[in-house]
């Protein structure tokens, strides 16, 4: 019988080692990306961020604030711009003048192919040496993790684009 009281859950030490690791990790990653991708694209991490959730779907700045989990404010200033740079245009919903869709521009597109290739060279270059396997079982880990948080909050509903 899977009785949910008999489901054990981690010691609060060991999910605070985790979560502090996972927040080293993040700084050294970002330490590593950051200044190179500025320099190279000329667009900061936040903005490349938001090319890539419009990219993958995300077509209006409130989507892609929830997805990004960044304040409606922020996106709108980005938003704003990247379609000066000529990165992204926004196009007014016939059937909601209030509802602006996003989408990329060629230029947005080419700017997301450089970033990637940009940022997989660096990551190369850096981490590179890292073996395969160790890789791999991180990133299913990662992948089992964010499942897990995807799953259930705290209060017990379900929580959606962690």
């Amino acid at each position: 019988m899977n009785d949910s009281s008999s489901l054990s859950t981690s010691p609060p030490d060991e999910v605070y080692a985790l979560v502090r690791a996972v927040l080293r990790l993040s700084r050294r990653f970002h330490q590593v990306l950051d200044d190179p991708l500025e320099r190279s694209l000329g667009l900061n991490t936040k903005e490349l961020v938001v090319l890539a959730a419009i990219m993958d779907g995300a077509d209006t700045p409130s989507a892609v604030a929830e997805r990004q989990r960044l304040p409606a404010p922020t996106v709108t200033r980005m938003v704003t711009k990247l379609a000066g740079l000529g990165l992204l245009e926004r196009v007014t919903d016939p059937s909601d003048l209030r509802r602006q869709h996003l989408r990329l521009t060629a230029e947005g597109e080419a700017t997301r192919a450089r970033t990637r290739s940009t940022a997989q060279d660096i990551v190369q270059a850096h981490f590179g040496h890292l073996p395969v396997d160790r890789v791999q079982a991180a990133q299913a880990a990662l992948d089992a993790l964010e499942a897990a948080l995807i799953t259930q909050t705290p209060e017990g509903n379900p929580e959606v684009n962690v």
